[in-house]
C-alpha cells in the first residue's frame, strides 16, 4: 500500500505563485455604478494594486443582468505585494473573525488552487479599511 500523505521535506513544500482577489458587486446590477467604484477602491486599497473590471458577457432577465454592464473586478498579485497581502489576511484579518474555524480542506481543487470568500464585515477588518471607518 502506498502512503496516504507524502512527508513534507524541503524539496516538496508547496509554493505560492499568485493570489487573485475577486469582487462581485450585486448592487451594481440594479442600482448603478457607485457600487463598482466603492468596491474598486476597497480592493485597490487592500491589495495595493490596480483592479481590472469585468463586464457581463450575456444578459439574464431573471437576475436583471444586462449584457455589457460592469459587475465585477479582480486584482492579480505576485511577488512582494502577494506576500504582503497574505500576511495581513492571515495575521490581522482572519484572527478577528468571530466563530472562525479556519479554511476548510474542501476549498481546494486537484490543481492546488484554494478558493474562499469573505463577508463585507470581515473585509472591514483590513487596516486600510478600518482607518477609513473612523472618518
Amino acid at each position: 500500500m502506498r502512503l496516504l500523505r507524502k512527508p513534507i521535506t524541503f524539496r516538496n513544500v508547496p509554493m505560492i505563485e499568485r493570489v487573485t482577489v475577486h469582487a462581485y458587486c450585486k448592487g451594481a446590477v440594479h442600482t448603478g455604478s457607485s457600487y463598482i467604484h466603492v468596491a474598486g477602491m476597497v480592493v485597490q486599497a487592500i491589495t495595493n494594486s490596480r483592479v481590472t473590471t469585468h463586464k457581463s458577457k450575456t444578459g439574464e432577465a431573471g437576475f436583471g443582468l444586462v449584457k455589457g454592464k460592469t459587475v465585477s473586478m479582480t486584482a492579480d498579485l505576485k511577488g512582494e505585494d502577494m506576500y504582503h497581502f497574505l500576511g495581513k489576511l492571515i495575521n490581522v484579518v482572519m484572527p478577528r473573525i468571530k466563530d472562525w474555524h479556519g479554511v476548510r480542506a474542501t476549498t481546494g481543487d486537484g490543481s492546488g488552487n484554494l478558493s474562499f470568500g469573505l463577508e463585507p464585515e470581515v473585509v472591514g477588518g483590513f487596516p486600510e479599511i478600518e482607518v477609513n471607518y473612523d472618518s
